[in-house]
């Protein structure tokens, strides 16, 4: 049985809803490299900065395959969770890597299936790759 989440004091009282499980963090790592590819992709697609929506920046991401929100300082919205991919869902307190939790138990096999799902869908909406196609 994979370890309950207790989050610390601040988080139970003043964050956004936990989930059930401690997050591995092998996890926030995964994460990690999906946010640094998905600022790489915007970079080149539009030549500015690009806020993570992994950090602490306000910034929603959204696409077919996964979905990314940085932490809500909003007190009257409920943020179910900060990233979602298929059925599985991850919060985080403020920022990614504190008080991380996940819904259910996923096997690391699964973790790097989600990795790799992400990160090709990333690259695919870089625009120089697109023209490239015939």
């Amino acid at each position: 049985m994979k370890k309950k989440y207790m989050p610390e004091i601040g988080q139970a009282v003043f964050g956004q809803p936990f989930k059930q499980y401690e997050c591995p963090e092998y996890i926030e790592s995964l994460l990690r490299g999906i946010s640094n590819e998905l600022e790489r992709v915007m970079w080149n697609n539009n030549q500015e900065e690009y806020s993570s929506p992994m950090d602490n920046t306000g910034q929603k991401f959204k696409n077919d395959t996964f979905e990314a929100n940085a932490y809500s300082w909003e007190d009257e919205e409920i943020q179910p969770y900060n990233f979602k991919y298929k059925d599985i869902e991850i919060s985080w307190y403020k920022y990614l890597g504190r008080g991380m939790s996940i819904n259910k138990p996923i096997a690391e096999k699964e973790a790097v299936k989600m990795f790799n799902d992400c990160m090709e869908s990333v690259r695919k909406m870089e625009k120089h790759l697109k023209n490239l196609s015939i």
